[in-house]
């Protein structure tokens, strides 16, 4: 079944960046406002997606409402957002209470019978500055080799100001493997981040605010909005 996802070209995210303030509830004058985060409405394409799980650490966790409501606009009818503070790709087994790995999430999901016609990917940020170069690869290169190669990804770039270095490297692998795995896309997280008029973050300079959590799920419809559009694989 054919679904509607919003286009958001380039300018239309600077523009979203620059009105959301008047959508969102801003500090503690605004506490009591139900109106919450009203999304903005986009011309759209139609796209054969129905279903989408995204696996993600706390930018994830602190943006999931946003990213439902975003996922349902969009038109999916099957949404998973599963966020964990300080998730990282391979370690963490949620012993003592620790957040459990993205490897591990995404192989319980499976288990469970996730499917999705897209995963969304938001994982790395608190792997940086941990390993090599080549260690990076190999990370991304696990989480790839979970998914079935015909089933299209979304990868959310890292933004990691106290790792500037490390970061674009990882950044970088990222965009390598996925352009050499085909059928995904980049959800350009760092590129709003280091903006130098980037009004998006919280006082810790890493972490999405409400403005930034609507940018997050607009990059994200963004980058499924450029999926490369294959026919579907016949046996």
């Amino acid at each position: 079944m054919s679904r509607r996802l919003a286009a958001l070209p380039a300018m239309l995210l600077v523009l979203l960046l620059v009105s959301v303030p008047t959508a969102c509830t801003q500090g503690s004058d605004d506490a009591g406002d139900d109106a919450g985060i009203s999304l903005p409405s986009f011309p759209s394409i139609e796209l054969r997606l129905d279903s989408v799980v995204m696996v993600g650490d706390s930018i994830t966790e602190g943006s999931a409402t946003v990213l439902n409501d975003t996922f349902a606009a969009a038109g999916f009818t099957d949404v998973v957002v599963d966020g964990d503070a300080s998730r990282r790709i391979e370690v963490g087994t949620g012993a003592g209470g620790g957040p459990v790995s993205g490897l591990r999430t995404m192989l319980r999901l499976i288990a469970e019978g996730a499917a999705p016609d897209v995963w969304v990917i938001e994982l790395g940020t608190n792997d940086i500055g941990a390993y090599t170069a080549e260690e990076y690869r190999g990370l991304i290169v696990q989480v790839l080799d979970l998914l079935p190669a015909t089933v299209p990804v979304v990868w959310v770039n890292t933004f990691r100001p106290d790792q500037p270095d490390d970061t674009v490297v990882f950044n970088g692998l990222l965009t390598d493997q996925l352009t050499a795995r085909g059928h995904a896309a980049i959800a350009d997280w760092y590129t709003a981040a280091t903006a130098p008029d980037q009004d998006i973050l919280l006082g810790d300079n890493l972490h999405p605010n409400e403005r930034g959590q609507v940018a997050l799920a607009m990059l994200v419809v963004d980058a499924l909005n450029r999926l490369p559009s294959a026919a579907p694989a016949t046996g």
